[in-house]
Order: C-alpha cells, then sequence, then structure tokens
C-alpha cells in the first residue's frame, strides 16, 4: 500500500509521520517500521525519533539510509560474494581500461591525462549505472545522434568504456549502484521488510534504481509512505505538469511512484488491476493519503515568514499588507563591501542576538551560503576570532594533505630520477624529521653543485661549495661537521626511497608494496595521530577528524590498487596517474564536535530542522541560481538533445532543469527559520570585480514593497564592535587613518575612547599600536665602533662596492656590511659569461706573449688555433664543469667561441689602426704598490693613523701605452662589457659611474711612479662590448669585406676620448692621414676641424676636473661608510632606481607611502651642466 504525506515547508510533514510511526510502533511492537532518509539526516533523524518517543528510545523503529537499508538486507539474507567498488575503486578501473582501450577512444582517450578528466568520466557512468541505463540503451542513445557528430563519438566512447570497465569488474567486484539491483532482488525474502511499515522522508526524488528498490517495497511491505513537500493548493496528482511549477520535483516523484505501485499491482493481481487511466481516478478519490492544510505550525505567529511561504515563486503573489515593523523583525535584507565583510557582519548579528537573548543557543543559527566554497573557510576562520563555534556541514577533499604530497614527491623522486625539484618538495612536505634550517642547508649545498641523479645522491658528499672554496684550518674544520651533517641527511633519504626505486620496474602489486614499505620507514601513522592530537588539542576538530582518518584512508587505497592491478606491469608515471585519480575521489566525513554551535552548510546539501534563525550568505546572481560546472562529457545541449529526442530513456536533470529544481531548495531554506531570515549579498567580489543581487532578493523585495536593504558596514562603529578583541582590530585598522589626520572629529572621539581603554587593559599592546600608526622611517648610522667592527679598521673597498654605496647605502650594508648574498646556483649567467670573456681574453694574450706574436700580427688560424684552447681550459675548469652540465649550456660554449673569434679579430683590426700596444691585462691594483690612487688617506690630518685609510682593490681588463716624439706617455684603458654599456658623465658626478675614471688614475699614477720624468697623458677610457653584433646587409651587394667593416663600426669603443688633436692621432692613424670618421671609436670631424656634438671627446682639462672629482667622491663615501652611513636612500635617475634591480628589496622595508621614506630623486644633467658643477665644487674647494 502506497501513501502520501504532502505538507508546505514548515507545515509539520516530518513531525506528524514520526507521530504516527511512534503512536503504531508501540502498540504494534513485533511490526518492523522503518525511517528512509537521506545520508546526511541519519543522525538528526534518529535524535529526533528518541526525543519524540515516550520511552526515550528507538525500540522497533530504523532510521537508515539507502546504502545502510541494503546493508542490514544483505546481512540478514546473506550478500554476493563480489567486492564493493567504491568511487575510489571505480576511478583506478577506468584509469586502466581507458589505458588499455586508449587507440579505441578517440574522444575520451586523449584526454583521459588531464587533471579531473578520470572524475567526470566516472560521474557520468556513475550517473548511468544509477539512471538504470546500460550499454545496450546507449546503443539507441547512439543510433539518435546521427545528425549531432561529436555528440554520437562521445557517447561511443562512454559505451566502450561503460562495456569495457563491465567486463572488467563481471564476478569479480560490483558497485553501489548495482547493490541496489541486487538488493531488490533480496527484498522479497527478507523478513525485516515484509508487512513492515516503511516512510521515506526528506527526499525531493529518486533515481531510477532507487525507485525499482521502493516498487521492490510495495509488493512486499506492508505499507510505504512518502512525504513530499508541497502547498495545499496543489493538485499532487495532475498529469500535466510543468517544470516551471514550483513544486514540479514532488508532483514529478508522484507520477513516478503511482506508476511503481501500479506496475506492482499488475504483478500481485493482473486480473484485478483496472488499467493505469481509470486507477488513477480511483486514486484521486481516496481519502489515505495526508495533506497537511491550514496552519504552519513552524512559522505560526510570524505573519511575515508565513506569507513568504504562501507566495513565494507563486504565480498570483499579492504584496504584504501587514505591520511593516513585524517585517523588519522576520526579514533582514544586508548589503555588504565583501563576501568578508558579509561574514564578519553575519557573526556580528549572531553575537549579538545571543547576547540580546539568554534562551537562545547557538544551535538555533544555521548559515547556508550561495557558495560554501568561497564563504566556508572565512566563516571558520572568523568564528574563532568571535568565539561562536560552527560546523562545516561537507566532506573534504584530501588531496592537499601533507601526507598525500609526501607520496607524491617520493614517487616523483623516482619518476625525475632525484631532481632537484622533486627532493626538496619532498622534504619540505611537513613529513620529515629534519629541522627547517638544516633543509635549507642542504638545498644551498645541492643547488651551488648542482647535484642531481640518483647515482649524485648514492655517492658521498665530499665537495665544498662554490662560496666556501678558500677557507682558513677554522673553516675546514666546520666544513667536516657540515659534510657530515649533510652526508647524514643524504643517506636517510636515499635509504627512505629505496623500497620504491628497487621496485618501481615491478609490477603493480610489488611497487604498491614498496610504497608500503616507504611509508613504514617514515613512522607516517604515528605523524599524523600526532598531528591529529594537536589540532585536537587547538580546538580544530576538522582537522583532526582528517588527521586521524587519513592514514586508513590511503591504506585503503593502496589495498585497492593492489587487489585490482596486482599483476599488470606499468609505468612509475600511469602508477601516480592511478593513485592520483585514488587521492581525487577520497573524501573524510566530520561530525560536529558540539551539540550546541551553528551549522553552516550549501542550499541543496544540507538538512536543516529546529532552526531559529537561517543567515544566507552570497545572494549574488553568480552563486543564484547556481551555475552548472563548465565541460563535463556530456554538456547541456548534449543532455538537452538527448532527452528531447529519446524521452524514454531518463537521464540526470540538465542544468536547465537544475535550475528550477533549485527553487525549491530555495524555498525549503528560506522558510526553515521559525523566527527571522537573513540574507546579505557582496557589492565586490573578492578579486575586484562588481557583483549584483541574485534575483531572489527582487522576488523577496517585491512580496514586502517597504523592506528595505540594509547596510551593516555603515552602521555607527558601537554597533559592530561586541568584545575587546573587535575593539583591537578596529583600532589596529584604523590607527593610521587617525595618525594622518584623516579621521572625521566623531569618530576620532570614539576612536580615543576606545584606546584609552585598550591602553588601560593592555599597555604593550597600545604602544605596539601607537608605534606603528606613526611609524617614520629615520636614518640611524651605525656606531663608529660597529661601523668599523663589520669593515675592519683598514676599509678595503672596490670601485663597485663605492657604486653600490652611490647607488643606496642600506644595500652597501646589508650586502658587504653583514654579507648577505643571493644563494649560490649551479648555473651559467650573465655574470659567469662576462667573467669567461674576461678569462679567455686574458690568456689569449698571454699565449700570444709565450708564442712571440704582437696583438696587431697574429693571423687568422693562429687566433682560432688559440683561441679555441683558450676556451677549452676556461670552461674545463669552470663551475665544476656547470658549462657542460646541460645542452643549452654546451650551445652556448659554441656560440662564446663565435663572440670570442669576432672580439679579437675586431681588437686587433683596432689596434692596427693605431699607435697603441697593450701594456697589461688584467692588471690588478696589487701591482700598483703603495700608491695614493690606492691607498687613500680619508682624512688629511690624519693619514697616518691605520684606521682613516681605505684600501681600493680592482683589477683593469686592459691598458695600452703610446708614446709620441716627445716621449710624453698616453694611456688607454679598455674595459670589456658583455652587454651594451655607455659613458654617462652625469653617473660619474652622482658616483654611480666610477669605474673607468678610477682605473685611468691608477693608471697614471703607477706610470708617474715608474716614469717620474715624463708626462703622463689620458688618452681614452672606454667601453669594448664584446658581441657578434647582426648587420643589415643592405648597401653591401653581400660583399664579405663591406659586411666585416659593418660590423666593425658597430663595435666601435665606447667612452671618453682626450680631444686633443695629437690623441686622436695615436688612437686611429687614419684621422691623422685625412679622414674626417673613424671607424674605431666614435669621433667625427667637421671641415674646419672641430668635433661633431656625436664625438665622445672632452677637453683635457675638463677630464682632469672629472679625474679630481672622482677622488674626492672616493674620499668621502670611504668616511660616510666609516661613519656608519647605512641610510635607505635608494637613487632615481630617469627611468632607472636602485630598487629596480636590488635583491635585497624585502629587508630594508622601503616603501614610498611610509613617512621618511623617499627616492633620491637625482636630476638629468648634460655633459656641459656637469661639468660646471664640477669645476664650482673644485673652485670652491673639496676637503
Amino acid at each position: 500500500m502506497l501513501r502520501f504525506c504532502f505538507g508546505a515547508s514548515g507545515s509539520g510533514k516530518s513531525h506528524k509521520l514520526y507521530e504516527e510511526i511512534i503512536e503504531r510502533s508501540t502498540k504494534d511492537t513485533d511490526r518492523n517500521y522503518l525511517i528512509i532518509v537521506p545520508d546526511q539526516f541519519t543522525m538528526q533523524t534518529q535524535m529526533d525519533i528518541v526525543r519524540m518517543h515516550p520511552d526515550q528510545g528507538i525500540m522497533n523503529i530504523d532510521v537508515l539510509s539507502f546504502g545502510r537499508l541494503s546493508h542490514r538486507i544483505f546481512e540478514e539474507t546473506g550478500k554476493r560474494t563480489e567486492a564493493v567498488l567504491d568511487d575510489v575503486g571505480k576511478s583506478l578501473i577506468l584509469r586502466h581500461v581507458a589505458d588499455l582501450n586508449k587507440d579505441d577512444l578517440p574522444v575520451i582517450g586523449s584526454h583521459m591525462h588531464r587533471a579531473g578528466y578520470i572524475d567526470e568520466v566516472k560521474s557520468t557512468i556513475s550517473e548511468l549505472m544509477q539512471y538504470d541505463v546500460g550499454p545496450d540503451q546507449m546503443k539507441i542513445l547512439i543510433d539518435n545522434c546521427q545528425s549531432r557528430r561529436a555528440l554520437k563519438s562521445k557517447l561511443s566512447d562512454l559505451q566502450l568504456l561503460y562495456q569495457k570497465f563491465q567486463e572488467y569488474t563481471e564476478g569479480k567486484y560490483v558497485t553501489p549502484e548495482e547493490t541496489l539491483s541486487f538488493l531488490c532482488k533480496r527484498l522479497a525474502i527478507s523478513r525485516l521488510v515484509r508487512d513492515s511499515v516503511i516512510v521515506f522522508d526528506g527526499f525531493t526524488g529518486f533515481t531510477p534504481i532507487q525507485y525499482r528498490v521502493i516498487e521492490e517495497l510495495l509488493a512486499c511491505a506492508g505499507e510505504v509512505i512518502v512525504s513530499l513537500e508541497m502547498d495545499d493548493e496543489s493538485d499532487p496528482y495532475k498529469d500535466n505538469i510543468s517544470e516551471q511549477e514550483l513544486f514540479y520535483l514532488s508532483k514529478k516523484t508522484v507520477q513516478s511512484l503511482l506508476k511503481c505501485e501500479w506496475r506492482c499491482l499488475q504483478r500481485l493481481d493482473p486480473m484485478g488491476t483496472p488499467d493505469y487511466n481509470r486507477w488513477k481516478g480511483y486514486r484521486d478519490l481516496h481519502n489515505d493519503d495526508i495533506v497537511l492544510k491550514g496552519t504552519n505550525y513552524r512559522l505560526k505567529g510570524n505573519a511575515p515568514m508565513a506569507f513568504l511561504e504562501q507566495n513565494l515563486f507563486r504565480y498570483r503573489a499579492s504584496s504584504y499588507d501587514g505591520d511593516n515593523a513585524d517585517v523588519s523583525d522576520s526579514i533582514v535584507i544586508a548589503q555588504c563591501d565583501s563576501p568578508s565583510e558579509e561574514v564578519r557582519q553575519a557573526l556580528i548579528f549572531i553575537s549579538r542576538m545571543i547576547r540580546k537573548d539568554p534562551e537562545l543557543f547557538y544551535r538555533d543559527f544555521a548559515i547556508v551560503c550561495g557558495d560554501l566554497s568561497t564563504y566556508g573557510e572565512k566563516i571558520k576562520r572568523d568564528a574563532d576570532t568571535f568565539g561562536i563555534p560552527v560546523y562545516i556541514d561537507e566532506t573534504r577533499g584530501i588531496k592537499l594533505n601533507p601526507f598525500i604530497e609526501y607520496i607524491r614527491s617520493a614517487l616523483d623522486i623516482v619518476r625525475t630520477d632525484y631532481s632537484y625539484e622533486t627532493v626538496f618538495h619532498f622534504m619540505r612536505s611537513g613529513m620529515m624529521d629534519f629541522d627547517d634550517d638544516k633543509i635549507d642547508l642542504l638545498e644551498n649545498y645541492v643547488r651551488s653543485l648542482g647535484i642531481r641523479g640518483h647515482k649524485a645522491w648514492e655517492d658521498i658528499f665530499t665537495r665544498r661549495p662554490r662560496s666556501r672554496r678558500k677557507a682558513d684550518a677554522k673553516d675546514d674544520e666546520r666544513m667536516v661537521l657540515f659534510l657530515d651533517e649533510m652526508n647524514r641527511m643524504r643517506q636517510e633519504l636515499v635509504d627512505m626511497i629505496r623500497p620504491i626505486m628497487d621496485n618501481h620496474k615491478k609490477t603493480v602489486l610489488e611497487l604498491s608494496k614498496g610504497l608500503y614499505e616507504f611509508i613504514q620507514k617514515g613512522n607516517a601513522g604515528a605523524k599524523l595521530l600526532r598531528y591529529a592530537e594537536r589540532f585536537e588539542e587547538e580546538g580544530d576538530g576538522v582537522k583532526a577528524d582528517e588527521y586521524s582518518q587519513i592514514y586508513g584512508k590511503i591504506m585503503e587505497l593502496l589495498d585497492q590498487v593492489a587487489l585490482l592491478l596486482g599483476d599488470e606491469k606499468i609505468s612509475l608515471k600511469e602508477y601516480m596517474e592511478i593513485l592520483d585519480a585514488g587521492f581525487g575521489e577520497i573524501e573524510v566525513g566530520t561530525i560536529p564536535q558540539n551539540v550546541d554551535t551553528v551549522r553552516v552548510g550549501d542550499i541543496e546539501r544540507s538538512r536543516l530542522s529546529n532552526i531559529k534563525y537561517l543567515l544566507f550568505l552570497g545572494v549574488n546572481d553568480t552563486n543564484i541560481p547556481k551555475h552548472a560546472s563548465e565541460g563535463g562529457i556530456l554538456s547541456d545541449i548534449d543532455r538537452q538533445f538527448l532527452m528531447t529526442s529519446v524521452p524514454d530513456i531518463e537521464l540526470a536533470p540538465s542544468p536547465r532543469q537544475q535550475m528550477y529544481i533549485q527553487r525549491l531548495y530555495l524555498y525549503m531554506n528560506l522558510t526553515k527559520p521559525s523566527k527571522l531570515l537573513y540574507m546579505s549579498y557582496a557589492g565586490i567580489s573578492a578579486d575586484g570585480k562588481s557583483l549584483n543581487p541574485a534575483y531572489i532578493i527582487g522576488k523577496i523585495r517585491a512580496l514586502f514593497p517597504d523592506l528595505k536593504v540594509r547596510m551593516p558596514g555603515t552602521d555607527p562603529i558601537e554597533r559592530q564592535l561586541l568584545n575587546m578583541n573587535d575593539a583591537r582590530t578596529y583600532i589596529c585598522m584604523k590607527a593610521r587613518e587617525y595618525a594622518d589626520g584623516n579621521m572625521k572629529e566623531d569618530e576620532e572621539k570614539k576612536f580615543l575612547t576606545l584606546y584609552d581603554i585598550l591602553n588601560k587593559d593592555d599597555p604593550a599592546a597600545a604602544k605596539r599600536v601607537h608605534e606603528a600608526a606613526f611609524l617614520r622611517y629615520t636614518n640611524s648610522p651605525l656606531p663608529k665602533a660597529l661601523a668599523s667592527a663589520l669593515y675592519g679598521n683598514y676599509l678595503e673597498n672596490s670601485v663597485s662596492r663605492l657604486e653600490v654605496f652611490a647607488s643606496c647605502c642600506y644595500e652597501h650594508f646589508v650586502k658587504y656590511g653583514l654579507m648577505l648574498d643571493e644563494r649560490s646556483e649551479y648555473d651559467f649567467d650573465n655574470a659567469d659569461l662576462g667573467n669567461v670573456f674576461h678569462s679567455v681574453l686574458e690568456l689569449f694574450s698571454l699565449r700570444l706573449e709565450e708564442k712571440g706574436i704582437e696583438w696587431t700580427k697574429f693571423t687568422d688560424e693562429q687566433g682560432q688555433e688559440i683561441l679555441s684552447e683558450v676556451i677549452r681550459e676556461v670552461t674545463g675548469e669552470y663551475g665544476e664543469n656547470v658549462l657542460y652540465s646541460s645542452a643549452r649550456n654546451v650551445a652556448a660554449i659554441d656560440r662564446m667561441y663565435r663572440i670570442l673569434l669576432r672580439s679579437v679579430k675586431t681588437l686587433r683590426y683596432q689596434l692596427q689602426k693605431g699607435d697603441f700596444k697593450p701594456e697589461k691585462f688584467e692588471l690588478d691594483f696589487k701591482e700598483a704598490g703603495n700608491i695614493d690612487e690606492i691607498n687613500i688617506a680619508l682624512t688629511p690630518e690624519e693619514e697616518t693613523r691605520i684606521r682613516q685609510k681605505m684600501q681600493l682593490h680592482g683589477r683593469i681588463d686592459r691598458m695600452d701605452i703610446a708614446t709620441d716624439e716627445d716621449d710624453n706617455i698616453y694611456i688607454k684603458i679598455i674595459d670589456f662589457k658583455s652587454g651594451n654599456k655607455s659613458f654617462d658623465v652625469a653617473s660619474v658626478y652622482y658616483g654611480l659611474q666610477l669605474q673607468l675614471v678610477v682605473y685611468m688614475n691608477v693608471a697614471m699614477a703607477m706610470e708617474r711612479h715608474d716614469n717620474p720624468d715624463k708626462e703622463v697623458v689620458p688618452a681614452a677610457i672606454l667601453y669594448y662590448h664584446v658581441a657578434d653584433p647582426l648587420v643589415d646587409a643592405k648597401d653591401t651587394d653581400n660583399d664579405p669585406e663591406r659586411i666585416n667593416q659593418k660590423i666593425i663600426k658597430e663595435l666601435k669603443a665606447s667612452g671618453v676620448i682626450n680631444a686633443d688633436k695629437k690623441v686622436i692621432d695615436l688612437l686611429d692613424k687614419s684621422i691623422a692621414q685625412g679622414a674626417t670618421e673613424s671607424d674605431i671609436l666614435h669621433v667625427k670631424l667637421k671641415k674646419d676641424g672641430s668635433f661633431y656634438a656625436s664625438s665622445q671627446v672632452m677637453e683635457n682639462d675638463s677630464y682632469m676636473a672629472v679625474s679630481s672629482y672622482v677622488r674626492h667622491k672616493i674620499r668621502e663615501y670611504g668616511r660616510r661608510i666609516l661613519d656608519g652611513d647605512i641610510e635607505v636612500n635608494p637613487y632615481s635617475l630617469g627611468n632607472k632606481n636602485a630598487c629596480t634591480y636590488c635583491n635585497f628589496r624585502s629587508i630594508c622595508g622601503f616603501d614610498v607611502s611610509t613617512p621618511g621614506y623617499q627616492l633620491r630623486e637625482l636630476s638629468k644633467l648634460s655633459e656641459d651642466e656637469v661639468m660646471t658643477l664640477i669645476k664650482d665644487e673644485g673652485q670652491h674647494g673639496r676637503s
């Protein structure tokens, strides 16, 4: 016998049925009473029955879900011997059979390795099983898709995959969907259901396989009662129903259940059963069904909420004409700035109501969210701050759990042969026993030496890091201890990974055993339990549940993998993908840690009862109606086509149908609270996009025209603060606004009142707030004694260090005082390229000298031979063979050869054009002896005091010498650059480009020291770009000689040239011979013998003024360094500033929005302006 119980939301359907069942069960104790509810509702229903039962017990009443019903029946009647496959098992098998048949799956097969795709396939096949659509029915669907080739191809792939899945599992495994089919066959022999009364409560509909179970129950149970949501004005038996009706789902369920009963009666008494149409008429007349009319017990006494229930989503809805004060006490609509503000205001509302009414409990409140993934974590985080206990009603995935990352990264170590990334991903998984500091040391060591590969990790570490090659005896002792610790960690890692390494090429069973051994070696189970205990102590029950369950879940997964695929031989990559599919299916359920808690859920899954206040957050059009997930195997269009073309085969609702179904869920949720409905929406999303309220807001405001939208974020501050924690947060947020003087007078008074309270309650906290609010950067020099301790009594500096100081004093302090540096990398970058260029050019010159060949006279063949030899020598010794560590770097060697061959030929040509001869290569300042240009007295009156001197270090790339008929000495300085660099006299003035001038000063001092009776003249300071440039061959007729001339002109040295005509002639003899433009220097003459503006020349007296100025700047910087100047003062010049490429930005805290911090703006100056400033400073004297 089939009965229905119809009633609107809040009419008391469940209460009515439970009363009836309890009453009948106490009178007829020999009869079984089964209440079937959705899985997530079983515990609440049990509690309700116990609470309502006069004996405070369930007795002969069972509360079950479909799954638990199956379990009970199989316990009684016996079950099939096949193992039951859960979602994890299904994913594993589908992943495997898809790999075996990938060539026959042109659409699905190519996507199976895509993240999440196997889950979509599994969900689609599970849906087909739930809706009782087998491969044969799929053939009908495919035959109806001749005009839809893409859909036909997808369905064909699905059919094959479905069929192969069934073949693989036949006789060995059974799915939960097939379990319900088997249940149908066992119900007839079950004493539990025979003549029992069965109630289905809390369902909005059923799947076809569930309808088959209900049909079998109708055949053997005494009575089946089904409760459905429907108001008393609706006709539940009407044939012609529209999916747009609010109670469409309930009416559709009625029609399906009536057909089930009719088929059941046909089986029991085919002769006495009228045809279905006449029998339907009979059903309309009988009075056994329960229809709850009249008073809405839940909403009794709450006129606005009762009106909402009666009019929401109704076609002839009217407007509320009752007392508006009642409306504002029953319905609240709030607009907030953001989802975070929505959460905060909702929690403020709950806290205020709890304080206002001492009879309220947290369990009287519930929160539903338009998007639980967005709001859930925010609620959990902020609820802790407010001291509100919440329970997030969701199943949690475990893919981001450290244990999963621990397993993944261990397998990845073997798959990638101990790649750097995977090794340290494993090390930092949170499951290792190493300290983070020691992992950092090991990582630095490995990176600096390029250690990679299983063999390298098996070998004992003996090499020093590149940064610590030069060391004293004490450092040698420390290095021994350091290497001992590194080797201990290395050995522990290798030993842990060995079980996987030894088995990764064997069967799935052997590999799974190796993985299990690895997990046991790491003592993972005990570590996870310790994590769980810690989370329990911290009050995080959800995390505690996750960590206490995950070990068992993973062990079950490994058992399943070994059982399902044990004898298969697959690659480690495929094994990892199969495990990943399993990880994706594992979910851990949680239960509330406290009875008195605010329940948080979503619109569809959550089942709420006995709540007084419902807070509905995220009521935006992006969340409601809930959008169907994009992608999937069958699209919305596909489903609509199939439902239209093959109406006899039922599939899951299309997204369009889901939209209408969601209205029923909205109706059920919005009418749940007995006292007040609170709805809020955000104006701006978390990523800053503008948001609109959902359509439901408009519908409710149409029902209640006088209902105003509140904006709680604009409420007076006293309404928003509930406790001292709130006040602290507010004070911290507003302190800067107060400090900047941007606070309104009224709010300022309130702020100061709160600050005074905080100052009395926690003076230390108030002081910290005050310091942060009035934070201002002020330059505080180091004490001179500390500066001396950092830099040494005898200041040793290089020109590049002084340029860094000129760029930003604080960067100099961090880099050369604290000696902080970037992590050493086993790589080859631009700086390394420059070092190789310098070394090769130096060795090239030495080889020429050894062979007695002048720079201007080596042949191309000699140049190629010598260059090949020195490149092999330099690259072979460089950086632990880093240049041969990758194909990219090996290719770089060929490129270097080409560039350097071009360079030596061009340098030869440039020397051939003039009278200068290379005198020194890589000239170290140490060779200069005790000259004033290197040993600089920082103050005239204390020249003899060592601590007031600075010694410069450096190397001049190349120094050329020429002499004239008067035996005067002319010096040319060449600095090799791997990048294109030009000389800027303004940068010299600001101290940012001192190098070439200092090199010339040192070279001239050396020559004067060695030749005191001769005049030494600065000829040129030049940058040479070591390159092999591309040139446009236009106008050359592809003549190699003309192309070569273009390249030579591209490689002109750039810098400053003495404007003396004699110097120009010495540098380029062609000028002396009447040429007006040099092809090796940036010099071009007009007809009158003067220089064009583009010529890079400077009068001798001007250059000497620059030289003197640089000496002054060096002395000034030396003094300031020893005086402890560490000011954060980055320069800014044009589009460049010191912070752009600074590696220490995260240390200094420089921020122009913080008072006191500012860029040191340097003006763009022409050469004439610079020379005027330099000469003016010279005339006014320099100390």
